[in-house]
């Protein structure tokens, strides 16, 4: 049912495809964003359980469950 009779000289392209040095970058890009958002998650989780232990708040705003109420 196609309207193709034949696929005899057809061609495909892709672009960007085999362009090592992008792939490779792309994967360095992303893989540094992973890390970076590991590092801010730890950064941050150590910040609030520091600030947990000295019973002050960890943000400005209401207070959540685990810290002391606002002063």
């Amino acid at each position: 049912m196609s309207p193709i009779d034949s696929w005899d000289g057809a061609t495909a392209v892709f672009t960007g495809a085999g362009d090592v040095p992008l792939d490779v970058l792309f994967v360095v890009v992303a893989f540094a964003m992973f890390i970076g958002f590991l590092v801010t998650m730890v950064r941050h989780e150590n910040h609030a359980y520091e600030q947990m232990i000295a019973h002050t708040a960890v943000e400005k705003g209401p207070a959540v469950e685990g810290e002391p109420s606002a002063y």
